[in-house]
Parts: C-alpha cells; structure tokens; sequence
C-alpha cells in the first residue's frame, strides 16, 4: 500500500490525518502486532511535515493503546490493542558513576529516600522506571540527541538544577518533573516538586519562639544561606536578639573550622543556633563540647534535613524533616493521573508539609 498524501488544506490537523493513515495499516494488517514502525525522522521525510506532528500523530495512537514507545529500542504495534500500556519513565542524571560526592551525608539520605519513593510509586502505579545518564551542558548537536532518546520515554524526573539545559528542552515533548533543592532555578514548562519552604521557615520560627531563647544565629556554607539570612531577619523581627550580623559562614573543607565555631559560642554566646549547612551539625556539637557547653540545655541547635547526618548525636535534636520519600512516590502517581485522564489537565502538585522531629533538651 503506498503512501497515501495528506491534505494540508483540509479542517482535518495533520496528526489526526498521519495518525489515521497508520490506523488504516494496522487494522487491514499491513502493520501486524509487535511491527516495529519506522522513525519519528523516517515519517517526517515521508509525510513532508515537521516531527513534532509526528510525535503528535503517535500520542495519538498511543492513547488509542494501537502502538507502544518501549524505550531505547522504539515505537510498536501493540501486540494487545485495548489493553492498558506500561507507562515508562527516565530519570535522567548527569553522574557517569555512583560515587561519594561533595554534598556528604546529607544528599545521599535525600538522594537514597527519594530513589526509594521514585521506585515504590512506580510500582503501586504500573510503571518502568529507567535511569539514564545524560552528559552536562551539552553542545547543540548533543542535547538534540539526548532530547531524542527522552522521547522513548512517557515522563521525565530531573532533580535540583541538574541537566538545566536538557530540562528546558524536554519540556516542549514530554512531561518533565523537577524535584526542587535550595538552588535550583525555576525552569518553565518544568512541574515543580518541593516541599513548603515558607511554611518550614514559619515552623522553625515558632519553635525558637516556644524554647524561648533571648539570642540566635546561623550557620551557612560559603556559597550563601539565603534562607539562613531569612531565619535571622525574622528571628530579629521578633524581638530575638542577634549578635553581630548573625550568620557564621563556614567552610566546611577548613580544618580549623571547629576552632573558629569553638571560637564565635563562646564569643556571641547564641541560645540557638540554626544550622543552614546541615552538614555542620556534627562540628557544631563538637566545638560546643570543647567550648564546655551542652548541646539541649546551653545551646539549641536545629537545621531542616532528612535526618541522617544527625543520627548518633547526643542529645539527639529537634529538627524539621523533608518528605523526600513522599515527594518520589507522587511524582508516580501525578503522573499515572495525568496520562490515564487523556492528558487533558496540567500536573500540579502540592507543597509538601515539613514534619516536627522532637529531640531532646532541658532548657525548659
């Protein structure tokens, strides 16, 4: 059967009219089940049309369950017309390989309960989750590549700011979710996944307030604790003393840093002391001990983590927990929503709540 010409003057789109010409194929036989169909590119050729209205022609039949996008290997004709598709999805990283990395602890709790989320609402939802390493900042020709393979895939998950440019791309041919850090950018198209940072900020606040203290401060790494600065003003908005400009910038590679955080307790004397880097929690306890002071009773130290880079620490602390798990696990479910309702409504997800972990203090 040749190729039967499309009418660009017609009411009909374009991908409705692709769309139908593959239909025709597979029902009279020519394109039996498991066929594997020619290029997005190959059809554009044949078509004389952009492939973007070839992709559009696909999503077409793909909600009709004729064809099926497996990943890496391409586009097929559905052994089981009718029946329910698996949902496939990428989670696209820049690392080569799994090594320790710069971030400590800290990222690889987050990391770890996210991953566990991600796999777990794959599973409740019916869906083929992939990891895919995609190189960084790519050139032009390259991210036109790695675009190409994101469209064997449903949906894409990105976290923080990585693959910035791959990101922004893919969102002109597929659902992309952002799982949001402190610093990443805003990316438009991108579905935002995050947990309620003013409200977490509020709680933090409202615990000071309760314990208390007359004087408080933060600590910060040197690339900038916005939120830190933010803990501070509010802090002195409400009639909570702060010594000097009240955040303490430590670098957490300076091998004298426990001596100069020995150095500002003893100096400034903060009641509490918000940990911004929540890496430096450990130092802090230290410097506090060498300094003579407990942890809980002289000081109150608090940061907003996952919790793993506290454990093993005495008295334990309170501090607010991100919902990482919970984060990964709705990613899956938005996403099995939104293709199972047509995708005829925009993914929004909500704010996720931070949650109070009380430690242990004798202050009060």
């Amino acid at each position: 059967m040749g190729v039967r010409a499309l009418h660009k003057d017609e009411a009909k789109p374009l991908p409705r009219q692709i769309s139908s010409i593959i239909r025709l194929k597979i029902e009279q036989g020519e394109y039996p089940p498991g066929k594997k169909l020619k290029t997005i590119r190959q059809y554009a050729n044949e078509f004389s049309v952009s492939p973007v209205t070839v992709i559009r022609a696909l999503d077409i039949l793909e909600e009709e369950t004729l064809i099926e996008r497996v990943p890496v290997k391409g586009v097929f004709v559905s052994r089981e017309p009718g029946r329910k598709r698996t949902l496939s999805a990428c989670f696209a990283f820049p690392e080569k390989e799994i090594v320790p990395s710069p971030g400590g602890r800290e990222n690889w709790s987050l990391n770890f309960e996210l991953f566990q989320g991600l796999f777990s609402g794959a599973r409740q939802n019916g869906i083929d989750l992939r990891f895919a390493y995609f190189e960084d900042d790519p050139s032009a020709e390259l991210l036109e590549k790695q675009i190409s393979a994101l469209r064997n895939f449903d949906f894409a998950v990105f976290t923080g700011g990585q693959l910035g440019k791959l990101q922004a791309a893919a969102t002109a041919h597929l659902p992309v979710f952002g799982i949001a850090s402190r610093r990443a950018p805003v990316i438009p198209g991108v579905v935002r996944v995050d947990y309620d940072r003013p409200g977490a900020e509020k709680m933090l606040l409202a615990y000071l307030l309760r314990m208390e203290c007359r004087s408080a401060a933060a600590v910060t790494d040197l690339r900038g604790g916005l939120r830190g600065r933010r803990f501070i003003e509010a802090a002195r908005a409400s009639g909570v003393s702060v010594p000097g400009d009240g955040v303490w910038e430590i670098d957490p590679d300076d091998p004298e840093r426990i001596g100069k955080l020995r150095t500002r307790l003893l100096g400034e004397k903060p009641e509490f002391l918000f940990a911004d880097s929540t890496e430096s929690v450990p130092d802090i306890y230290e410097a506090a001990f060498d300094a003579g002071l407990m942890p809980g009773k002289d000081l109150i130290v608090t940061g907003i983590a996952s919790g793993l880079t506290f454990e093993g620490l005495f008295p334990r602390l309170s501090y607010l927990r991100i919902p990482r798990f919970d984060m990964g696990r709705a990613v899956m479910a938005a996403a099995a929503k939104y293709f199972s309702g047509g995708k005829k409504r925009d993914i929004v997800l909500p704010k996720f709540e931070v949650r109070f972990i009380e430690g242990k203090t004798s202050r009060r």
